[in-house]
């Protein structure tokens, strides 16, 4: 009953924000095996790892220029560990499941279509960032791109769409 309050939780969060709901499922690998790491250290066993995605659309209509204004992306990754309780019967233990914050990446991400005339045809882009990782996805274009990140410091992204 308190895994699905918190789902709930997590699905109204995204609501609020304008978090729109894509196909793409993020890699807990890398998360995992942190968790792993810090588990031992602590006493503890990782049953899961969460990662709490941040999806936006990038929308160029007919007369939008080629470069759109920068947006701040934030996603948690959540481990659920398991603190053993030693217990006399059952014999071994129970475990008390509880979620501790990992990991929290925080990127400023911009959508360049340098290729792009005005007036050009509206275009639907969905960026997402989940963990450390950008995926962006063409929703309506009449164009194939490709994509290439280009760095901003300190924490900023320039995704570069090139028409293939």
């Amino acid at each position: 009953m308190r895994m699905i309050l918190v789902m709930a939780a997590l699905m109204c969060a995204g609501l609020s924000y304008g978090v729109e709901t894509t196909s793409f499922q993020p890699d807990p690998t890398a998360a995992l095996s942190q968790a792993k790491s810090e588990a031992s250290a602590r006493g503890t066993v990782p049953i899961g790892v969460f990662i709490k995605s941040d999806c936006q659309q990038f929308v160029f209509e007919t007369d939008s220029p080629a470069l759109c204004a920068p947006r701040d992306f934030r996603s948690e990754t959540w481990v659920e560990e398991c603190d053993d309780i030693p217990m006399p019967n059952p014999p071994g233990g129970v475990c008390i499941p509880r979620r501790r914050l990992l990991s929290v990446d925080q990127r400023t991400v911009t959508v360049d279509v340098p290729q792009r005339v005005v007036p050009g045809p509206k275009e639907i882009f969905t960026v997402c960032l989940a963990g450390p990782s950008i995926h962006l996805k063409v929703k309506q274009s009449p164009h194939q791109y490709k994509v290439q990140e280009k760095a901003e410091p300190p924490s900023g992204v320039v995704l570069v769409l090139t028409q293939k």
